[in-house]
């Protein structure tokens, strides 16, 4: 009766020896958790993100000596995220449908009241409870909002000595719009140092009268 008692616990250290060999030369052995990735960047084509919209502003150009101009500009302006709840709202929560501020070919910012610009889904009905998707990115916005905080007022500030420094004549060109743009992006990494960090204007009027 030894012999099978024998038999059975010599087999019982064998699987150990075996699943302690495979775990040390195929998984190595260390005892230590697989890295965790690094979070990326979430970025989705045609979609904004994180960003914040500046008023709708008239303002006075340059003219050396000439008649008044004037310019009425509104800007928004985006910042990067690796925030996976922003992610998951650009990407449309999991429908088929993409949510998100839409833009326009050229870059700017298609006004939409929903997003993604495809009007309201079947199931948002009048009266019916809001689109969950559309729900949760007002939320990311308004706690981005909180974030951005008095940061604001300073680019609103930074926008009018950049745009009152310009005459009508430079800004009449696309490489003209180009370079405003670039002027305020560089304004607003001064402002946030990063945190967050800007990566671009859009600009959602622009009319000189």
């Amino acid at each position: 009766m030894s012999k099978p008692i024998i038999l059975a616990v010599g087999g019982a250290v064998a699987g150990v020896a075996v699943a302690f060999a495979l775990f040390t030369f195929v998984l190595g052995g260390s005892g230590e958790a697989a890295p965790v990735a690094e979070p990326t960047v979430v970025s989705v084509p045609g979609k904004l993100g994180p960003h914040i919209t500046l008023a709708d502003r008239v303002f006075n150009l340059r003219t050396d000596g000439g008649s008044q101009i004037y310019l009425k500009l509104q800007t928004a302006i985006e910042f990067e995220t690796k925030d996976a709840a922003w992610a998951h709202v650009l990407t449309g929560c999991g429908a088929s449908a993409p949510h998100g501020a839409d833009l326009r070919s050229g870059g700017d910012l298609m006004v939409s009241s929903v997003p993604g610009g495809q009007g309201p889904r079947r199931a948002v009905e009048a009266g019916a409870a809001e689109d969950p998707c559309v729900a949760e990115q007002k939320h990311l916005l308004a706690e981005f909002e909180k974030q951005i905080g008095t940061g604001r007022q300073l680019l609103e500030d930074a926008i009018t000595t950049i745009v009152t420094a310009h005459t009508p004549a430079e800004l009449a060109t696309t490489e003209g719009k180009e370079a405003l743009k670039a002027e305020i992006l560089h304004a607003a990494e001064e402002i946030f140092h990063g945190e967050p960090s800007p990566t671009r204007v859009l600009f959602l009027n622009f009319i000189t009268q």
